[in-house]
């Protein structure tokens, strides 16, 4: 050991500044005065010259320097190793003080639709229970992104997901909406059939309304026909301008159904999708304390949804249509 211990609470006559330690470690394990000089945001002279004070005051060469390259001496190979155990230990305190004394942040992610119109809007009431912490959210559509720091994600599919734990979090029932202005227009909607009256608002594709029809084969109905639109948001917005009649989640759009901007025409016509929203952790990493608190919490009020929202309807699960975009 090049370094003498000293009894508790004196100061080592021979320790040097760390900032010494930290310029010879930097140029051992990059064996490069260059390199090490980028790293530590210094000039290469300012490196050089604390390895030299480092040399100076040990008494001993640490590096043999060439114009192209710079290789440890053996007193320099036995310093990085006593040192190394040490800085890393320092830095690792470091970490987990800054850690504790920093705002703790939960990463998550989500479906978009899922985030605006289902999560956001609930929030609150997780925040007020945990007021330091922080959510942040990743949008991603369909695929996995789980950045390292996220802990969790809320994904839409058929609970398999390779390298992952998925736990069941909340379904999906699809029933028809429209504006409470064409119950009682011109061609009021009183009753299933009366659909083919009015245009088919649908998303992405004609699969969700086909999947419906069949279903409900009873309805005199043309599912092929009406206005398509690739996101979620523009096809509530069109059935609440009255355009014609939506095929939409019933969790997704729980605030228009309470302002009275739409409604649900024929409650008991549900069709119960075959996919479902999910919770996703990483295999062999418990989540957080924290984490695990939001997941409680989430199934908690996914459970509020099911049950509010069931309209007890004789739908079967539908087929693998696309998540709600």
């Amino acid at each position: 050991m090049l370094i003498n211990r000293s009894s508790p609470g004196q100061v080592p006559s021979r320790l040097p500044h760390l900032s010494l330690l930290l310029a010879f470690k930097t140029v051992a394990e990059l064996a490069s005065f260059t390199r090490a000089a980028e790293a530590l945001h210094l000039s290469q002279s300012a490196v050089s010259q604390q390895v030299v004070k480092l040399e100076e005051a040990l008494g001993v060469q640490l590096f043999i320097r060439s114009t192209r390259s710079v290789k440890m001496t053996q007193e320099g190979a036995d310093l990085l190793e006593d040192i190394s155990g040490a800085f890393d230990h320092l830095v690792g305190a470091f970490d987990r003080c800054a850690r504790k004394a920093a705002t703790p942040i939960l990463h998550i992610e989500s479906e978009p639709v899922l985030s605006a119109f289902w999560l956001t809007p609930r929030l609150r009431q997780f925040t007020e229970r945990f007021p330091t912490l922080h959510i942040q959210q990743t949008l991603s559509t369909q695929r996995v992104e789980f950045a390292d720091q996220t802990e969790l994600a809320i994904k839409w599919g058929d609970g398999k997901w390779p390298g992952f734990d998925s736990e069941f979090l909340m379904g999906a029932n699809y029933v028809p909406v429209c504006s409470p202005r064409l119950l009682n227009g011109d061609k009021p909607l009183g009753q299933p059939s009366d659909l083919g009256k009015h245009p088919l608002l649908h998303d992405r594709s004609y699969e969700d309304w086909k999947r419906w029809h069949e279903l409900h084969p009873d309805v005199a109905m043309d599912p092929e026909r009406g206005h398509i639109v690739s996101d979620s948001n523009v096809l509530a917005q069109l059935a609440i301008e009255g355009y014609g009649v939506a095929l939409c989640v019933l969790a997704l759009i729980e605030r228009p159904l309470r302002t009275g901007e739409l409604v649900v025409p024929f409650p008991d016509r549900v069709m119960r999708h075959s996919l479902a929203y999910y919770l996703l952790t990483r295999k062999q990493r418990p989540p957080s304390a924290t984490a695990q608190a939001f997941i409680e919490w989430l199934k908690h009020e996914a459970g509020i949804t099911e049950t509010t929202l069931n309209l007890q309807g004789n739908g079967e699960p539908a087929g693998g249509a696309p998540a709600p975009s």
